[in-house]
């Protein structure tokens, strides 16, 4: 009799890039008190419906806690309204990818294989998560709390980004030189993702399940973008 076969593990299974399943983990977790458990599964439940395609002008908490299995009433333990556990929730997001990415390590900073590997990264995250990406984009540019922090969240990645650019071009002293095309090339790659995955355009298409062919490109435009020829691997 054959063994049966099973899927082979890959980084995603104990590091999963899906948002929202991230949260059911943590969620699972013994070592997290019950207070905080249920208020992840409300989270996660939030993700999930904006992950569905559920506009988040549109969402209900009946069926949010409906899909969480849990009261109505449950919700507003946790938060005063919809609009306080989306901010929760988005906060927790940004802060996951931002975590995310800052891990990738391959190769030396500023190699092309740095880049590849963060840019593949992102790619994927910008893709699992497209539903949350289009809400995280959506408030960033409100007036509140979380813009303002999301704001110095982007403007520390893309210091770090500017530094690590100046040091591969031998000008460590003009870092701030080099903040302003940190940002062109953090932009160019969000607009290119956001015309994959959120607007859908129809030329763009054939690039959906195509991350690596994606992550080539765009490392490529970044390469030239930022040191003018492509580095060394």
């Amino acid at each position: 009799m054959n063994e049966p076969q099973t899927r082979p593990r890959d980084a995603e299974d104990d590091h999963p890039l899906d948002f929202a399943t991230a949260l059911i983990a943590r969620a699972e977790s013994t070592a997290l008190r019950k207070i905080e458990r249920t208020r992840l599964r409300l989270l996660a439940s939030i993700a999930r419906a904006l992950m569905s395609g559920v506009e988040r002008t549109d969402l209900k908490v009946a069926d949010v806690t409906g899909d969480a299995g849990l009261a109505h009433g449950t919700f507003y333990r946790y938060f005063a309204d919809m609009r306080a556990a989306l901010d929760a929730l988005i906060e927790e997001f940004s802060n996951f990818v931002q975590q995310k990415i800052a891990g990738a390590r391959d190769g030396e900073t500023g190699s092309r294989a740095r880049v590849h590997g963060a840019t593949l990264l992102y790619a994927r995250l910008f893709g699992r998560n497209a539903g949350l990406m289009r809400c995280l984009i959506g408030l960033s540019g409100e007036a509140t709390s979380f813009a303002r922090s999301y704001q110095r969240l982007n403007s520390d990645w893309y210091g770090r980004v500017a530094t690590a650019i100046a040091k591969k071009r031998g000008q460590e002293t003009s870092r701030h030189d080099f903040v302003p095309a940190a940002y062109a090339l953090g932009g160019m790659i969000d607009e290119f993702l956001a015309q994959i995955y959120l607007r859908k355009d129809p030329a763009l298409l054939h690039l959906h399940d195509q991350e690596e062919k994606i992550a080539e490109l765009l490392t490529d435009l970044w390469c030239f973008g930022a040191y003018g020829a492509p580095p060394s691997e």
